[in-house]
C-alpha cells in the first residue's frame, strides 16, 4: 500500500535525480513504514534522554540509560526519586570516593532542581521493592550526573498531598502545571481532542479549517471583545463564534467542516462559560437533525477516555413539550429526577377545596414533585416568583407518606388533610415529601 502511494506521490512533485534521490525516497518510504506500523509513542525521542523515569521495569535490568527531570525528594544523601511528567523513578547516590564530584551534585542541589543522570538500571536489594510505584522493583546507579537547573525555594512543595489555596495556585501556575492531576487533565484533553481530529477527518471526511480570529462586529447574542486598530475610530471584534465563517465554507461547496475554535464573549462568567473558551465547531450541509445527533453521539463514545467508563448510545432525549411536563424547563437537570407528576385523577374526588376549584377550570391540573429528603420550600422548587413558565404557584406545600402514617406540614399545606389524600397514592418504606402546584 504505502509502495504504490509513493508511485503516486512521484508523478505529482518534481523528481529529484541520482544519489539525492535514492536517499529522499528511501528515507520517506522507511519513515513512512515505521509509523504504519508503529502505534506506540516515543517520549524520549529527539532529546537528551534514552527513557522516560516512568518506563523503566525489570525487563530493563542492565541496560544503560539516561535520565531527565525534576529532584522529588532525597533521603539521607543515599538515593533521591527523580520524577518527570510520566512518573518516578529511584536514583542511588554513588557512595565512593570515585564519584564524589557525582555525590556532590545530587546530594547538594535543592529539591525541585533540574538534574540529567547516566547510570544503569538494577534491580532493588530483596525487602526494599516499592509495590506502589510502577518502578519499584529497580533503580538507577547512577555513573554520571549534571545539575541543568537549580531551584531556588518554592512558595509549595510539588507534591499531591500538599493543600494548596486556589489563589496560591493560580499565582504560580506555571508550578502547579507540576502536579499529577495537571499533568493529566492536560494529557486527557490532548488525547480527546486528537481522537475528535481522527474520527471527523479519517472516518467522516471532515476538513478542519481555520478561521480568522479579527473579524467585524455581529449584532446579536452576548456582547464581543473590541480591539483597536490603527486606524483612528476603526476597530476589530472577536468573534463569539465562527458562525458566518462556516456558514460561507458550506455555500463555497466545503460541505463537512469543523476546528477546534476559541470563542470570545465579554460576558460574566458563569459556571458552563467563561469570557474564552474552546468549542468543537461542526457544520453539515444536506443534513437533518437525526444525522447530527448521531454525528456528536458517535464523536463522544469513539473520543471518551476508556479509563471513564463506556459511553452509550442513543443519548437519552426529550421533546420540548416532553421537557416542560415533566421538569417545567427546557434544560432540565436530570441527574435529580425530580419529575413533576400529573395527580390530577388521584385528586378528582378530594375533599381540599382549592384543588377541586383548580380541577374545575378549564385545563386545571393538579401536579406534585416528589422530594425524597428534607422539607420543601420555594427556594428549593426553584419557584422565585408566582409563576414557572406555564405553571402558577398556587399553594406550595407537603405531605409525608410512609406505609399508612400521614403527616402534612401545617403553615405550607393547611388544607390536606389524611383523609383527602387519595389511597392511590402510594405508601413506601421510606417517607417521601411532596409540593404541590397547579398548571392553568
Amino acid at each position: 500500500m504505502v509502495s504504490s502511494w509513493l508511485n503516486r506521490l512521484n508523478w505529482g512533485l518534481a523528481t529529484p535525480t541520482g544519489r539525492v534521490a535514492q536517499l529522499i525516497w528511501g528515507t520517506l518510504s522507511r519513515n513512512l513504514v515505521q509509523s504504519s506500523q508503529r502505534r506506540i509513542p516515543e517520549f524520549s525521542s529527539f532529546i537528551a534522554r534514552t527513557n522516560t523515569c516512568g518506563e523503566l521495569r525489570s525487563s530493563h535490568l542492565g541496560q544503560e540509560v539516561t535520565l531527565c527531570g525534576w529532584i522529588q525528594y532525597r533521603r539521607q544523601n543515599i538515593f533521591l526519586v527523580l520524577r518527570d511528567s510520566h512518573g518516578l523513578v529511584q536514583v542511588l547516590i554513588p557512595q565512593d570516593e570515585s564519584a564524589a564530584s557525582v555525590k556532590k551534585i545530587l546530594c547538594e542541589a535543592p529539591v525541585e532542581s533540574v538534574v540529567q543522570v547516566s547510570g544503569t538500571v538494577i534491580s532493588r536489594p530483596p525487602g526494599q521493592e516499592n509495590a506502589k510505584m510502577p518502578t519499584g522493583d529497580i533503580e538507577i546507579k547512577v555513573k554520571t550526573a549534571q545539575l541543568l537547573n537549580s531551584c531556588k525555594k518554592l512558595p509549595f512543595e510539588i507534591k499531591d498531598f500538599v493543600k494548596k489555596t486556589e489563589a496560591l495556585r493560580l499565582q504560580y501556575r506555571y508550578l502547579d502545571l507540576r502536579s499529577f492531576q495537571m499533568q493529566y487533565n492536560l494529557r486527557l484533553r490532548s488525547q480527546m481532542v486528537m481522537k475528535m481530529r481522527d474520527y471527523l477527518c479519517n472516518l467522516h471526511g471532515f476538513v478542519d479549517v481555520e478561521t480568522p480570529t479579527l473579524f467585524k462586529r455581529t449584532p446579536g447574542g452576548a456582547k464581543e471583545f473590541v480591539i483597536p486598530s490603527r486606524e483612528p475610530g476603526k476597530f476589530y471584534s472577536l468573534p463569539q463564534s465562527p458562525q458566518q465563517f462556516k456558514q460561507l465554507l458550506m455555500v463555497g461547496g466545503l460541505d463537512r467542516y469543523f476546528q477546534v475554535a476559541r470563542c470570545y464573549r465579554d460576558e460574566g462568567s458563569r459556571p458552563d462559560r467563561q469570557p474564552e473558551f474552546t468549542q468543537i465547531d461542526i457544520e453539515m450541509s444536506f443534513v437533518d437533525q437525526t444525522g447530527i445527533r448521531s454525528l456528536v453521539e458517535g464523536l463522544l463514545q469513539y473520543s471518551w477516555p476508556s479509563d471513564k467508563g463506556p459511553v452509550e448510545v442513543p443519548f437519552p432525549s426529550l421533546t420540548f413539550a416532553e421537557a416542560l411536563a415533566s421538569y417545567g424547563t427546557d434544560k432540565p437537570d436530570t441527574r435529580f429526577g425530580m419529575k413533576i407528576v400529573d395527580l390530577s385523577d388521584a385528586f378528582r374526588d378530594t375533599q381540599a377545596g382549592f384543588l377541586q376549584e383548580a380541577l374545575g377550570t378549564p385545563q386545571g391540573t393538579v401536579k406534585a414533585m416528589c422530594v425524597s429528603d428534607g422539607a420543601v420550600s420555594e427556594a428549593q422548587c426553584s419557584l422565585s416568583g408566582p409563576r414557572v413558565r406555564d405553571m402558577q404557584v398556587v399553594s406550595v406545600g407537603t405531605f409525608q407518606l410512609q406505609k399508612e402514617q400521614f403527616s402534612a406540614n401545617k403553615d405550607m399545606c393547611p388544607h390536606i388533610t389524611s383523609d383527602s389524600v387519595p389511597k392511590t397514592i402510594p405508601r413506601t418504606q421510606q417517607p417521601y415529601e411532596c409540593g404541590f402546584v397547579l398548571k392553568i
